[in-house]
């Protein structure tokens, strides 16, 4: 499996893992921003990569550092207005949200270092459906070009170098044979 797809994999399992809420969990493939975002199941979770920079830190190996978007869905009707009889409703999104960046904050993977929150913020543009963007710092390491062909394997004899028994400094006298061997 490519590098970020296991990044993804194990972001997907942690969350459906910690917040049992959610319904369903994709890769970010603008869902959001089509028509069909009706359709989505809700509470869902859209994971996406944004900008990664990367550098060679040697042997085949590159380190990405850059942000995973975290979009966060729900579907919400009730009213959130001052007086509202169901403004309780209307704001447990707000819950949800903390759950998911609850169980995102600070995971981290095999591929990945500690996911760091940098943003938030809430995308307005959806009628009844709230979405909340999340996006996190971390660190995927690269590894699946790192190639031990490349390395110069070296046939190496090491070298016997004898030494009579007269020639020994003083503290190894105690020696049986007439010959040392030193490396």
């Amino acid at each position: 499996m490519s590098i970020k797809g296991v990044v993804f994999k194990e972001i997907s399992d942690h969350l459906e893992a910690q917040v049992e809420e959610l319904i369903y969990i994709d890769k970010d493939r603008g869902q959001v921003e089509k028509e069909n975002i009706v359709m989505v199941p809700k509470p869902a979770v859209l994971i996406s990569f944004m900008r990664f920079e990367w550098s060679d830190i040697g042997n085949g190996i590159k380190e990405g550092k850059g942000a995973v978007r975290v979009r966060v869905i729900c579907e919400n009707y009730a009213e959130s207005y001052t007086g509202s009889i169901d403004q309780e409703l209307a704001l447990a999104f707000f819950d949800l949200n903390e759950k998911v960046d609850g169980a995102l904050e600070g995971l981290s993977g095999t591929k990945f270092s500690e996911l760091k929150k940098v943003a938030d913020e809430d995308d307005l543009d959806h009628n009844n459906i709230i979405v909340t963007v999340y996006e996190y710092e971390t660190t995927i390491t690269d590894d699946t070009k790192a190639n031990c062909s490349k390395m110069i394997k070296v046939d190496a004899e090491p070298i016997v170098k004898y030494v009579a028994k007269e020639n020994l400094p003083e503290r190894q006298v105690n020696i049986q044979s007439d010959f040392v061997v030193k490396m």
